[in-house]
């Protein structure tokens, strides 16, 4: 924590140029050979000029937007791979070592600009999931569970998704897969692995067995 003196001690800047590495960052040199970096935004505001004197205190404002700068671009690096949920955003940010302030300020921002939407993420997740895994329900809910999302949007989301994808369907998908012949009836030990394995992909059983009538093996 600094001191009311050093806050309001002066340094002058010596050199201002722009990063190589990130164009959108301004990189301050002072007389005392120190440096500090101001977002291209901030700067934009209140440009600083060579010669100009400047305070601790005025450095750590600019030091607050450069954190929130970093966050924000933390961000939509994760984005650049794939939707994320509002809960998911926090808790990645949280591991990158932002504040909650800093975290909050950045996540209001990308809600605001529909970067984050947690009914556009949640109804992604779902299809996405469905299409690519053939879960049904039960693991679908447990996957979403993390997200910390609305109980009566992923309630109706997922009403929703299974209208498309007919689960009597997605149970059949399976049985293929596991190479099973229709009408050829299953003994105890093949059954028992086969409803465990269709349970883990999240299933119920009412779905389950109205298939294997329909396929004759029980």
């Amino acid at each position: 924590m600094l001191n009311q003196k050093e806050r309001v001690k002066k340094n002058k800047i010596t050199n201002i140029k722009r990063s190589k590495r990130f164009s959108d960052r301004i990189i301050i040199q002072l007389n005392n050979k120190s440096v500090f970096r101001v977002p291209e935004d901030a700067f934009a505001l209140k440009p600083l000029h060579v010669g100009d004197e400047i305070t601790a205190k005025e450095i750590n404002h600019y030091d607050d937007k450069m954190r929130i700068q970093e966050a924000k671009d933390a961000a939509f690096r994760l984005l650049s791979f794939r939707m994320r949920s509002i809960s998911e955003m926090k808790r990645r940010l949280k591991q990158k070592s932002f504040t909650n302030d800093e975290i909050n300020n950045v996540i209001n921002k990308l809600i605001k600009l529909d970067f984050l939407n947690d009914a556009m993420f949640a109804k992604t997740f779902i299809n996405e999931k469905i299409k690519n895994k053939k879960i049904g329900p039960r693991a679908l809910r447990s996957e979403l569970f993390p997200h910390h999302l609305s109980s009566d949007l992923i309630n109706q989301l997922i009403e929703k998704a299974y209208k498309k994808y007919d689960i009597n369907e997605l149970i059949s998908f399976h049985l293929n897969r596991k190479k099973i012949n229709k009408s050829i009836q299953l003994n105890k030990k093949e059954l028992t692995r086969l409803n465990n394995y269709l349970l883990r992909k999240g299933f119920e059983w009412d779905n389950i067995s109205n298939v294997y009538h329909k396929w004759g093996l029980i």
